[in-house]
């Protein structure tokens, strides 16, 4: 995962791990750590799709690339250019790769999220 984020980020393998071992450190480390989620959630999505195969490769390609220029002019509109467009455009495409790979493999192979303890449990 490092050697993908580093390529992706032309960050050194080295810098990258102790930026994401401190993802609260500073905007820098904070946008690295986004920007790894994004990727976990792209290979999820990439791993629904093979196992279903709900998208042909050409409609994935185009729909990816939909989503980056949502999700720049989205980050655009909300950072106007600043330090934390990189943030907002990774969480973006986080979330929706998450919400298509739920759509695509469906609520029933998921267990639903934990439910904090009741006052009176």
């Amino acid at each position: 995962m490092l050697a993908e984020i580093a390529n992706l980020s032309g960050i050194v393998v080295g810098d990258l791990q102790s930026a994401l071992k401190a993802c609260e450190l500073n905007q820098r480390d904070i946008n690295l750590c986004v920007f790894q989620r994004a990727i976990v959630a792209e290979r999820l999505l990439d791993d629904a799709i093979e196992t279903t195969e709900a998208k042909r490769n050409s409609d994935y390609i185009e729909w990816k690339e939909q989503l980056q220029s949502r999700c720049h002019a989205d980050a655009e509109k909300e950072a106007g250019g600043g330090t934390l467009l990189p943030l907002l455009i990774s969480e973006c495409k986080e979330l929706a790769m998450l919400a298509e790979r739920y759509r695509i493999l469906g609520p029933e192979n998921f267990s639903p999220p934990p439910q904090p303890p009741h006052k009176w449990d």
